[in-house]
């Protein structure tokens, strides 16, 4: 005889140390208490003036403002039209305290300098355009980087290309971040052109934007949903298996790719793609690009995590491509040479490329 279906149960039946009960303990509840007891504010709001939007994000919003007299950017959680509920907030104040958390302590010339934070900004800080509504009261204060973001760098250089120079130190300023911020167990999580601002006064690239930075664990990997953009994101990440901090590596391979040509690594939606489809998925490295740089693209985007290279080892090869591919130059080549120019060391035809092409990472 077939035994009768048992009832589905609630989730306080599932959990019982979840109920409402004054006398029960809620683990949840419990941590966020311990993580908002940890907040300390580390920015006067009073002092703090925005100015105009200068970017804006999925969940933020970033106006250039000022800060104690100092010229500053200021990323606002922005939740648009969307009602919040109180255990969506519940959650989104733990987000930001994570981030800030991640961002604070983070001290390299390619990391953009934090200053402070705030969970209490509508309530004292001033604006310049009175009109400007500001509802959320979450927002971090940062350096001003005075020349854009590296996507958009990349877009008004897309015809003429970049000099060899301005190549591999973009790169090196790059990787440089990404390996400091390893050794500080910081996983940035969305490495993109985007999430990357250029200090026009130096000309070197500063790493922003925490939101999705996580600490890796010293023994254990992630499992979570998507974390990330597509195009960018590692195929375990998509495929929502174990990953660590060489997911970061990965999307590395992928601005490299899209700082040698100056272009798009994909020009069509891939929100739809399977994963199986995905981990095969890598923009077609042009002919004549450097082996000893095709070669790196390539080890950064294995979809074996296991054989991408950690950054600190990336460092060093792309300072010997650096040595090599700048002593095999002339003067004029170094001056007028663009990304398809550059080097002697070749693979040894051109041929046009196709942003975004369908091909086995393996060569």
């Amino acid at each position: 005889m077939e035994e009768p279906r048992k009832p589905k149960l609630t989730p306080n039946e599932l959990f019982p140390l979840w109920g409402s009960s004054k006398n029960q303990f809620n683990p949840l509840q419990s941590h966020r208490i311990v993580v908002e007891r940890q907040w300390q504010e580390t920015i006067d709001p009073q002092k703090l003036l925005l100015g105009k939007v200068i970017g804006r994000g999925s969940f933020g919003v970033v106006h250039k403002g000022s800060y104690d007299g100092q010229t500053v950017a200021v990323k606002v959680l922005d939740f648009g039209d969307t009602k919040i509920t109180e255990a969506s907030m519940a959650f989104l104040k733990e987000d930001f305290i994570k981030e800030v958390n991640a961002w604070q302590t983070l001290d390299h010339p390619n990391i953009t300098k934090m200053i402070g934070a705030t969970m209490s900004m509508t309530k004292n800080c001033r604006q310049k355009n009175k009109k400007m509504k500001t509802e959320s009261n979450f927002c971090i204060v940062c350096e001003y980087v005075k020349g854009g973001s590296l996507r958009s760098y990349l877009l008004k250089n897309r015809n003429k290309k970049l000099p060899f120079k301005t190549f591999i130190r973009f790169a090196l300023d790059i990787a440089k971040g990404l390996s400091y911020l390893h050794s500080k167990k910081v996983i940035h999580r969305d490495v993109k052109p985007e999430n990357m601002l250029i200090d026009k006064q130096h000309m070197t690239i500063k790493h922003t934007d925490f939101g999705e930075s996580i600490f890796e664990p010293s023994e254990l990997l992630y499992t979570t949903g998507e974390r990330g953009t597509r195009g960018f994101m590692a195929p375990e990440v998509v495929s929502r298996k174990p990953y660590g901090r060489k997911c970061d590596v990965y999307s590395f391979g992928i601005c490299l790719w899209e700082i040698y040509n100056c272009d798009i690594a994909y020009t069509y939606n891939l929100d739809n793609l399977t994963p199986d489809i995905y981990q095969e998925m890598r923009p077609s490295i042009p002919m004549d690009c450097p082996r000893s740089l095709a070669h790196l693209m390539e080890r950064c985007w294995d979809k074996d995590p296991g054989k991408r290279p950690e950054m600190k080892e990336v460092v060093v090869q792309l300072e010997a491509i650096e040595r090599y591919e700048g002593c095999q130059m002339t003067s004029e080549e170094l001056q007028l040479g663009g990304c398809f120019g550059f080097g002697l060391f070749r693979l040894g035809r051109n041929v046009n490329r196709t942003p975004g092409t369908v091909r086995n990472s393996q060569r």
